[in-house]
C-alpha cells in the first residue's frame, strides 16, 4: 500500500491552505482516481474451491467464480443467484432449498447434515457449500477467505455506533466513490450474515471495502471483526440503545468498542465529543485515533439550522484532517447529522483526500428514506421521514431540530415507541414525552411502551389507521411540518405513505 499523505504534506501541497485559514471552496468535480492501477492482463479467477479449504467447508457440484450474489430470503432468490439456508427464530431455511433449486439457483449454502446427494445430479448448474456448523459461520468463513484473496484491497472500513452509522456509511460512500473502486454494504446489511454477503459480492478489483456493523447483544461485533477485520474502524456515537441486552451505557460502550479489537486495525475514527468513548480509546492504546465533532481533528463549528420553504438546511464551518476550513450548506435533518457527516470526512481524509476534494462531493451527502428525508404531501405539508429507527438520543436530536428551526406553520409530532430499552423504557419514554409536549403543536403517540407513561394516554392511538385519520382531520397544509419517528417495529412508513397522498 502506498504511504498515506500526512496532514502536513497536504497543507504544503499546491493549492492547499495552511493552518486553519477559512476559505470558500469552489465545488467543482475533481478528476482522477486514487485507486491502485490494475496489472495488465487477466488475473486468475477466484473460484469457490480455492476458498473452501481455508473456510473449512466442502463444495459439491460446480465450482463457480466469485463474486457471488447470495440471498438469505428464498422469495428474493432469482435464477443464477445463491441462497443460504439459515435457522431463523421461526422457520428453518433448509425447508426452502427445493424451491430455490427449482427457480435455478446457482449456489446453496447449507449444513452438511441437510445435504441430499441427489441434488447435485438433479441440479448440475448448482454448487453446494456444506458447512460443518451453522450456515452463518460457514458463510462468514468463506467471506473471510475471499476478503484475504482480494489483491487490490487497500482498506477495509467498518462503521458502528448507537446512532448515525448508516448515515455515516452513506456519506462515506458519497465521498469516496469517485476516487476508489469501492464496494459498500447495501441496505441494512449490518449483521454477520449481512457483512459476509456483502464481501462475497465484491468485485475482485475492489480497493476499499465499506461495511456497517450493528449489534443487539455483546459479542456480535466481535464476531464480525474476527471474520472480517477492518483496517479503519469508526464509532459514530455511544448512547442508550438496546439497553434490554446491554443493561447500561457502559454495556453499550463495551459492545461498540469490540470493533476496535480488529487484528488489522490501523486507525480508529471516533466521536470526539463523547468522553466515555475517548477515554476507552485512550485506554486501548490504539495505533492512530482521529476524533470528529466539536472536539478533535475533524471539526464542525458555528452550526445553525433553518427551515427553507420545504426542507431543513444545516450551515456550519467544517475543518478537515488537513487543517483546511470551509463552509457547509446542506439539506440535512438537523445539526445532529453533522456527526455522521464528519465521521465520513475523517475517513476520507485518512484515505488521503484533501478538504477541497471532499467539499466537491459533499452535495451528494443527503438524508435517505426513513433517515431524515423530507417528502411533500399534496396539501403542501412537509413530512420529515424518520421512521426507520429510534433511540432516545436520536429522538431527542429530532425534537431539538423541530424546536430550533423557524417553521412557519404547525409542528406535528408522530412518535412511535422506542424498543429494546429494557427497564429504562418507562423513564426514557417519559423524558421524550415531556420534551415532545414542549415542542409540538399536535402530538400523536403509537406503540405499547407509551401506555406506561403518565399523561400520554390523551395522545395515544392504538392503531395506525386511527392515527392517520386523526392527523387527516387537522388538515395539514403548506408551512406545516410533520415529524414521523419510531422504531422499525412500529411500521410508521405506512403513516408516511398515507400522508403523502
Amino acid at each position: 500500500m502506498p504511504p498515506r499523505r500526512s496532514a502536513g504534506a497536504l497543507r504544503q501541497g499546491a493549492g492547499s491552505v495552511s493552518g486553519n485559514q477559512r476559505c470558500q471552496i469552489s465545488l467543482q468535480r475533481p478528476v482522477g482516481r486514487r485507486g491502485l492501477e490494475l496489472r495488465e492482463g487477466s488475473e486468475d479467477p477466484v473460484r469457490l474451491s480455492r476458498l473452501a479449504s481455508q473456510a473449512g467447508v466442502t463444495v459439491k457440484g460446480t465450482d463457480p467464480e466469485l463474486p457471488l450474489v447470495i440471498r438469505v430470503d428464498s422469495r428474493e432468490t432469482q435464477k443464477g443467484e445463491g441462497f443460504v439456508a439459515l435457522h431463523g427464530t421461526k422457520v428453518d431455511g433448509h425447508r426452502f432449498i427445493p424451491d430455490v433449486l427449482a427457480k435455478g439457483a446457482s449456489l446453496i449454502v447449507c449444513e452438511a447434515a441437510a445435504y441430499q446427494e441427489e441434488w447435485s445430479s438433479l441440479y448440475p448448474q448448482c454448487a453446494f457449500v456444506l458447512t460443518p456448523e451453522r450456515c452463518e459461520f460457514g458463510l462468514a468463513s468463506l467471506a473471510s477467505a475471499y476478503l484475504r484473496s482480494l489483491e487490490h484491497l487497500r482498506e477495509t472500513i467498518a462503521i458502528t455506533g448507537s446512532v448515525g452509522k448508516t448515515s455515516a456509511k452513506n456519506d462515506t460512500k458519497a465521498l469516496l466513490e469517485d476516487y476508489f473502486k469501492l464496494h459498500v454494504a447495501g441496505g441494512n446489511y449490518n449483521t454477520l450474515i449481512g457483512c459476509a454477503v456483502t464481501v462475497l459480492a465484491a468485485p475482485t478489483d475492489t480497493e476499499v471495502m465499506l461495511l456497517e456493523m450493528g449489534a443487539n447483544h455483546r459479542g456480535e461485533i466481535a464476531a464480525m471483526v474476527s471474520y472480517l477485520p477492518p483496517t479503519i474502524a469508526a464509532i459514530t456515537e455511544v448512547a442508550p440503545a438496546h439497553l434490554e441486552s446491554f443493561a447500561s451505557l457502559e454495556g453499550v460502550l463495551q459492545a461498540k468498542s469490540e470493533i476496535l479489537a480488529s487484528k488489522n486495525l490501523r486507525c480508529a475514527v471516533i466521536n470526539g465529543d463523547n468522553e466515555m468513548l475517548c477515554t476507552r480509546a485512550e485506554e486501548l492504546g490504539l495505533p492512530e485515533v482521529i476524533r470528529f465533532g466539536r472536539c478533535g481533528e475533524v471539526l464542525f463549528a458555528r452550526e445553525r439550522l433553518s427551515w427553507e420553504k420545504d426542507h431543513f438546511t444545516v450551515r456550519a464551518i467544517l475543518t478537515g484532517l488537513d487543517g483546511l476550513s470551509f463552509n457547509l450548506s446542506l439539506p440535512l435533518a438537523g445539526v445532529h447529522q453533522l456527526y455522521p457527516l464528519c465521521c465520513a470526512i475523517a475517513i476520507a481524509g485518512r484515505l488521503g483526500l484533501s478538504s477541497r476534494e471532499i467539499a466537491a462531493s459533499l452535495p451528494k451527502c443527503r438524508n435517505s428514506a426513513g433517515r431524515g428525508e423530507v417528502r411533500l404531501s399534496e396539501s403542501g405539508a412537509a413530512i420529515l421521514d424518520e421512521c426507520y429507527n429510534a433511540s432516545p438520543a436520536a429522538v431527542k436530536a429530532s425534537l431539538a431540530a423541530m424546536d430550533s428551526a423557524d417553521i412557519p406553520g404547525r409542528r406535528f409530532l408522530i412518535l412511535g415507541e422506542m424498543l429494546e430499552l429494557g427497564t429504562a423504557s418507562v423513564s426514557e419514554h417519559g423524558r421524550i414525552f415531556e420534551r415532545a409536549l414542549q415542542v409540538s403543536d399536535l402530538l400523536y403517540l403509537f406503540g405499547e411502551e407509551w401506555k406506561n407513561v403518565e399523561g400520554a394516554a390523551d395522545y395515544y392511538y392504538d392503531s395506525i389507521d386511527a392515527l392517520i385519520e386523526a392527523v387527516d382531520r387537522t388538515r395539514p397544509g403548506e408551512g406545516d411540518v410533520i415529524l414521523v419517528k419510531g422504531s422499525r417495529g412500529n411500521h410508521l412508513e405506512r403513516v408516511v405513505k398515507a400522508l403523502e397522498l
